[in-house]
């Protein structure tokens, strides 16, 4: 089958999944009107979609022409309702997810645990929300590695301010642009994070109930030890977390 290329920033939403006392989680997610456009781009006409119900559930259906088979290839998958219209809802979700299959937006599973520290309150029905009811958030840049996975991504609000970024800062180089030397409270610094790291999977592990109110610190933690090269613990933190939800 045809490589489908990878999403564009602009072609990438955003949306609040969870929100606590310390701020929010955010979701990245693709809608039915891109893979519309990247069928149409990469296919031209030589696809279609269907929709059928099997005991009772909705399921989306996309038709690929191949050339070589002379035949029809079709992936299809069960829908979700949405929170509004019911089953303009599943029929939406089906053609999402069967699009996945035919490797449209598959990248955003590889999308890190993203959590805002930003104010909340808590509303009439004692549920948290972000205290400013009308903030959006969107993708302003996403780069993907050779795997094809997500390696760099900045988020920004409505106002244009970045709220979230995998992008680490890079060292500043001396006057006569060498890079300066590893100094010892690195080492000494990075050993203390190590040590955090190892308490905080014992204490998780033991109190899996407790991590949903620990998702700021742990973010905060998995951040610093990215910053020191520990790549491998800051995943393995940042698992619990997506786990947890």
């Amino acid at each position: 089958m045809t490589n489908i290329r990878l999403l564009n920033a602009d072609e990438i939403e955003c949306r609040v999944s969870q929100v606590t006392a310390k701020g929010c989680q955010i979701l990245l997610y693709k809608t039915a009107r891109v893979d519309r456009a990247i069928l149409d781009e990469v296919y031209g006409d030589l696809w279609v979609n269907d929709f059928k119900v099997i005991d009772g559930k909705m399921y989306g259906g996309i038709g690929v022409w191949n050339k070589e088979l002379n035949q029809w290839i079709w992936r299809w998958d069960c829908g979700v309702e949405s929170n509004t219209e019911a089953e303009k809802g599943q029929a939406s979700d089906a053609f999402k997810r069967s699009a996945f299959k035919f490797g449209i937006g598959v990248e955003l599973y590889t999308a890190p645990f993203i959590w805002l520290s930003l104010p909340t309150v808590k509303n009439d029905k004692g549920r948290y929300e972000l205290q400013d009811k009308y903030i959006r958030f969107e993708v302003k840049e996403i780069s993907y590695d050779s795997n094809r996975r997500i390696k760099d991504l900045v988020i920004v609000d409505s106002k244009g301010n970045t709220v979230y970024s995998t992008k680490k800062i890079a060292n500043k180089k001396k006057l006569d642009g060498e890079l300066p030397p590893v100094k010892k409270e690195d080492d000494d610094l990075k050993a203390k994070l190590l040590a955090r790291y190892e308490k905080c999977l014992k204490y998780t592990e033991k109190n899996p109930e407790a991590v949903p109110n620990m998702l700021e610190a742990i973010e905060s933690l998995a951040a610093e030890l990215e910053q020191y090269g520990c790549v491998d613990a800051a995943k393995e933190l940042r698992i619990i977390m997506s786990v947890s939800n």
